[in-house]
């Protein structure tokens, strides 16, 4: 008789657990120096992203936030929630596809933990359609994209 795999996520390694659930957050009024901070410690730990993944990464916020900084409504447009939303698909996505590269004896998952780190998923699901915090979180992930170029972050 097979065993049965009780993964919920039908994988075939039942140690894997699911990510934890999203839980809505907004970015700190300090996002400038938690930029920096998150940057340092993932590029001194050897985890760090590529600058082309944090760079697309950047592309879809900026789109977003292009229509919306010449607005003065309080709500997103609901195209820009609907693309929030698909930012937010996008991020889910890069995190489950991360394989995680070896490094010496042990196995680093860079975007796994750079959206971890940064609390993409919860900065991003806690905008919902407040058009301040779709700002504050466009200048936070351009914040990271600096820090990284300036701390001398991995390259393509």
């Amino acid at each position: 008789m097979a065993e049965q795999n009780n993964n919920s996520r039908g994988g075939k390694d039942p140690q894997k657990a699911l990510p934890p659930e999203t839980i809505p957050r907004k970015v700190p009024e300090n996002y400038v120096d938690e930029a920096e901070r998150i940057m340092r410690a993932l590029i001194s730990s050897g985890t760090t992203v590529t600058t082309s993944k944090i760079r697309n990464l950047l592309s879809l916020v900026t789109d977003i936030y292009n229509d919306e900084s010449i607005r003065t409504e309080d709500k997103l447009k609901p195209d820009s929630v609907v693309k929030l939303n698909l930012m937010r698909v996008r991020v889910a996505y890069e995190y489950g596809r991360d394989n995680g590269e070896s490094v010496g004896k042990d196995k680093v998952y860079p975007m796994k933990e750079f959206i971890t780190q940064a609390h993409l998923r919860e900065y991003l699901k806690g905008i919902s359609t407040d058009r301040a915090d779709l700002i504050r979180f466009a200048h936070y992930m351009e914040a990271l994209v600096a820090f990284h170029r300036y701390l001398g972050g991995k390259e393509n």
